[in-house]
């Protein structure tokens, strides 16, 4: 499998899909062992990244591609990775919607059929902390327990797959699940699904 080439092209789609803006967010993916896993690098456009740029790092953010520095947000994808095995992909996102809901600390709550089968249930915000930080990286973990993606408080959203293509899914079902309450509330009275 084409790791390098994986990352480029799903970098693509999240500017296509309006996910991030500039060069925000990042994605990663477990690599060929426990210890291995490759992540877009840091402040790059999307549009620019090519496979020579992806950063393959271990389970202590140490590159071992010389002179490529990861995303910032490397530890955040490596908790991840250590707390739950069955996630081989991460993406992490700056939706408008969703990172709206995150800024006001509002969690998107179960209100539309997809989101059970597509991201686990409602979608809840961790509590803030500065970016790229461990302890932001560690706040995240409980909140990804019953659903596979979480708001990031006044950040965005993290999504998580057993591949690459289903935490993208996810990633977008969190968005459109975000337009949806928004508009919804203006409209008023949304009723929420019993879990």
């Amino acid at each position: 499998m084409n790791y390098r080439k994986l990352l480029v092209d799903y970098g693509k789609k999240l500017l296509d899909k309006n996910l991030v803006a500039g060069t925000s967010g990042n994605l990663s993916i477990r690599g060929e062992d426990e210890n291995t896993f490759y992540i877009t690098p840091s402040g790059i456009d999307y549009l620019k990244i090519t496979e020579k740029d992806i950063v393959k790092i271990n389970s202590k953010g140490e590159s071992l591609d010389k002179f490529r520095k990861p995303s910032s947000e490397w530890r955040m994808h490596i908790e991840i990775y250590k707390s739950y095995p069955n996630y081989n992909a991460v993406v992490h996102t700056h939706s408008t919607i969703a990172t709206a809901f995150s800024v006001s600390r509002k969690k998107i709550p179960l209100i539309l059929i997809e989101m059970k089968p597509f991201l686990g249930g409602e979608i809840n915000v961790a509590p803030f902390h500065e970016a790229g930080s461990k302890e932001l990286a560690e706040s995240i973990i409980p909140f990804l327990k019953n659903s596979n993606s979480c708001l990031m408080a006044n950040h965005g959203v993290v999504s998580c797959g057993k591949d690459l293509e289903s935490a993208f899914l996810s990633a977008e079902y969190v968005e459109d699940a975000a337009k949806i309450y928004y508009y919804s509330l203006n409209i008023g009275n949304p009723k929420i699904i019993s879990d």
